[in-house]
């Protein structure tokens, strides 16, 4: 720290003189008024744009130049180098992708020879500024954040290069799943707020399976001699764990968190990381919204359990949407003449949870009804402490899982769910992470988490 701020005491007033120098050719090269007035704003704003890039380009360049001759900045180097074991060491140009994707040369000093579990770059420079893959860490989260917002790497470069920012398709798609690794190695902290936690709130957490297809290459290749490959769909597990006020809507002054993986074993003890870190044993209450895929009552229920939730403070809830829908299913097997009469009785019923109630109304109207052997009423037997619709809404709980349904198809099937994009599992996992970041407003939390 001392040998930062000898650094910025040498060259602070170098940076005031780079700066003012820069400034005053962009205000003096150009007749500003007159495109503004005779070019049209559309043109005015274009240009001076593009004046401030090459400024933010230029500045940024005249200072790393001239730190990297600075002798502070060499014997900074130089003690990195001992420090992590880094030898022979010589001076080589280095290069570093810009916020604008312009890239610039500087010297920096260079490890020749390196211990065999180092791994990045050897470039002590770099490694001072905590740079990866030669790429500035704005260059790299700006890449990353259109690469997951834009329904495709092409549509992200289309939006860069609008922007006056240097991409092309193959660095754009490296840095971005440079980015994914990054965040991916501290997946549940790296989103949260430091001393983030859910004491005294009331939890609401949703599970759901989206769609994507991947691509799996086959041992054999085609006549033309190119590798084949199959393309089957796999679903992605994700959950959200978000914070519901007293009068049982969304806390808006909260973020949600998304995430989730292959496989609903893996995604269940995802989870779990993520509520032992919120200490999830502290919350006022904890609601679980789900449909009737029994693997997550089975799994997250006794999870919470394991971190330390009481029972009397977990409330499981069956989608209110699935149960009419599987209502519907027993539509049919209902007497013709009363058949509209009696749906909306079990309807009404299912709102109250009243499983006697639809077993006396099923009994009316299905003749000689074995109610044991009918398949399509055990689903409501089965889930029928999760179906009290009626109490949940008058507790202002949550009585769908909108939220869940809803995070899928933004974050998965409106990106990753396309007949003609096949993807590796680890990359989709990494981007879907990513964009459920960007989609509940922790990017900037990521980040700073990533560069501090």
């Amino acid at each position: 720290m001392k040998v930062l701020k000898s650094i910025k005491m040498q060259i602070s007033q170098s940076t005031t003189k780079i700066l003012k120098t820069e400034l005053s050719e962009l205000l003096d090269n150009k007749d500003w008024l007159r495109v503004l007035l005779e070019e049209g704003f559309y043109e005015f704003e274009q240009q001076l744009h593009e004046s401030f890039m090459r400024m933010y380009d230029q500045f940024v360049a005249s200072l790393l130049d001239y730190l990297s001759q600075a002798k502070i900045f060499k014997q900074v180097q130089r003690s990195l180098a001992k420090e992590v074991g880094l030898k022979k060491l010589v001076k080589r140009f280095v290069q570093l992708q810009l916020r604008t994707g312009t890239k610039i040369k500087f010297e920096s000093l260079y490890a020749k020879k390196v211990p065999k579990k180092h791994q990045g770059t050897r470039h002590l420079s770099l490694l001072i500024l905590r740079t990866r893959d030669s790429a500035s860490p704005k260059y790299k989260s700006i890449c990353c954040l259109l690469s997951v917002l834009c329904p495709s790497f092409d549509v992200a470069k289309q939006v860069l290069q609008h922007q006056g920012i240097h991409a092309n398709f193959n660095r754009l798609r490296s840095v971005s799943l440079s980015l994914a690794d990054d965040a991916m190695k501290d997946r549940v902290r790296v989103q949260l707020e430091a001393g983030e936690n859910v004491k005294g709130k009331h939890v609401v957490i949703a599970a759901d399976g989206g769609r994507t297809r991947i691509k799996k290459y086959k041992a054999k290749k085609d006549s033309k001699r190119e590798q084949e490959f199959d393309t089957p769909w796999r679903e992605p597990k994700m959950f959200i764990i978000t914070i519901y006020d007293e009068q049982g809507q969304i806390n808006k002054t909260t973020k949600p968190i998304y995430d989730g993986t292959f496989g609903d074993k893996e995604m269940v003890e995802l989870l779990g990381e993520y509520l032992k870190q919120l200490q999830i044993e502290k919350a006022a209450s904890v609601q679980l919204l789900a449909d009737g895929a029994v693997w997550i009552w089975n799994q997250i229920v006794p999870k919470l359990r394991q971190l330390g939730v009481a029972k009397d403070k977990i409330i499981e809830t069956l989608d209110y949407y699935h149960a009419v829908e599987h209502l519907n299913d027993l539509k049919d097997y209902l007497e013709e003449e009363q058949q509209d009469k009696l749906f909306k009785k079990l309807k009404d019923s299912l709102w109250e949870g009243d499983i006697k109630k639809m077993e006396k109304l099923l009994k009316k109207g299905i003749a000689d009804l074995e109610i044991e052997e009918f398949t399509p009423f055990q689903y409501f037997k089965k889930n029928q402490h999760r179906i009290d619709y009626q109490r949940l809404k008058e507790e202002q709980r949550a009585c769908g899982s909108g939220i869940i349904e809803s995070g899928i198809r933004r974050i998965i099937n409106l990106r990753f769910k396309s007949p003609s994009t096949f993807w590796f599992p680890d990359n989709v996992e990494k981007l879907i992470f990513m964009r459920g970041i960007a989609l509940s407003g922790r990017w900037e939390i990521m980040m700073k988490n990533l560069n501090s």
